[in-house]
């Protein structure tokens, strides 16, 4: 193997490896409901607890792999991932779930930030898009995998036999990328977390970048919303659905992989604010769709909602490091603690009002989230062309 060929092969295992367990319990969560005799809201915050813990960390990866090296931090961020997955399969508690979980989210956005910026050294210039590419791509295929890993595994034994095949299947990865990744070349330790903190409050303070960040908050928030109370309504009559089938639900997750050449394009050509605009209305569309009772028809709703994210999510991570002038890596990461946060607050707050109104009450959330984000790009990002650009 080359090493062209060791650098890409570790670059695309670390992608699937640190999105693998994110959302993989989804697909369980009516089993750990009942078997810890909790509510759905309850038994939904082991999400909550990893997109919590990689919003809190978010932020300050970056600097991390800065002071630390690329390949290192790497490494302990898989292994360390791992750990607390294999773990999970002997919690003996919900609490214990929830906080082995958190732990699991403290090493994911490590392997995120220095992944990415492995891609953006190590490869010739001409290459690195490619290169973000297949580390974007494998992100989402570890995303859908783990939640098929998850349920299959469930609907062959329990929750427990899905958090022990997870765990493996960490290791395997941890283990690939020691074996395969090269050592950094291009990238320097440097040590600039103060700064990179220092920078935060001005980004905060900034109108643009602030309406981005409450974007990003959106976005996750309206996913998450409907891929984690989907489980618990469709596991109900007349469904009566798995969890192995409930898996495989997240094919159209999918769909982000298909579209990451052709977003970009149309990214390009309207501009983050129509291209936003119109993705959110997409998800809108898809929205409605989740509404019927045909199981068809709410795949194809789940189809348009991942259609509508991944482009809104695409076009706002282009917005914001066009308008952030300086600390484009303190903007991203205050921009992945607002998406992740999003993400965590959109698997438990809406747990509360399925309890009691239901599906619909979901789905009315995620349609609030959605028109907040039209609402956002119309008017808060009209004069986005006056501000001056910085290349991403």
């Amino acid at each position: 193997m080359t090493l062209s060929q060791r650098r890409t092969l570790a670059l695309v295992v670390t992608g699937f490896g640190a999105m693998l367990n994110l959302y993989a319990p989804q697909p369980v969560l009516p089993l750990l409901r009942d078997a810890f005799g909790v509510s759905a809201a309850v038994a939904a915050t082991t999400v909550t607890a990893t997109a919590l813990a990689v919003a809190l960390v978010g932020p300050f990866a970056g600097a991390a792999s800065d002071a630390w090296g690329r390949r290192p931090v790497i490494l302990v961020a898989l292994a360390g991932v791992a750990l607390p997955t294999l773990l999970c399969a002997f919690a003996d508690s919900i609490s214990m779930l929830i906080v082995l979980r958190f732990a699991q989210g403290l090493f994911i956005p490590a392997a995120f930030a220095a992944a990415l910026a492995y891609a953006s050294e190590e490869w010739p210039p001409g290459q690195r898009g490619r290169a973000t590419t297949y580390y974007i791509s494998s992100n989402i295929v570890g995303g859908f995998i783990g939640r098929v890993i998850g349920g299959v595994a469930a609907e062959f034994g329990d929750w427990h036999m899905a958090f022990l095949v997870l765990g493996a299947a960490n290791v395997v990865c941890a283990v690939i990328v020691a074996l395969t990744l090269p050592a950094s070349r291009q990238s320097a330790t440097d040590t600039r977390l103060g700064r990179a903190i220092a920078q935060m409050p001005r980004h905060l303070a900034d109108p643009m970048l602030l309406s981005a960040f409450v974007v990003g908050f959106c976005i996750l928030f309206a996913m998450v919303t409907v891929f984690t109370y989907v489980n618990f309504h469709l596991a109900e009559p007349p469904w009566s659905l798995g969890p192995g089938a409930l898996s495989w639900l997240f094919c159209s997750y999918l769909v982000g992989v298909i579209l990451l050449a052709v977003s970009g394009r149309l990214i390009d050509t309207l501009g983050p604010r129509v291209a936003v605009m119109i993705a959110a209305g997409i998800a809108v569309i898809g929205g409605l769709c989740l509404l019927a009772t045909p199981l068809w028809v709410i795949a194809l709703g789940l189809v348009f909602l991942c259609l509508g994210t991944f482009v809104c999510q695409s076009a706002t991570t282009r917005f914001v490091g066009a308008n952030a002038v300086e600390g484009r890596s303190a903007a991203a990461g205050l921009y992945l603690a607002f998406y992740y946060g999003g993400g965590a607050l959109g698997a438990v707050l809406p747990g509360f009002a399925f309890q009691r109104w239901g599906w619909t009450s979901s789905v009315a959330i995620m349609l609030c989230a959605e028109f907040l984000i039209i609402t956002i790009a119309a008017i808060a990002w009209r004069r986005a062309d006056g501000r001056p650009a910085v290349a991403t």
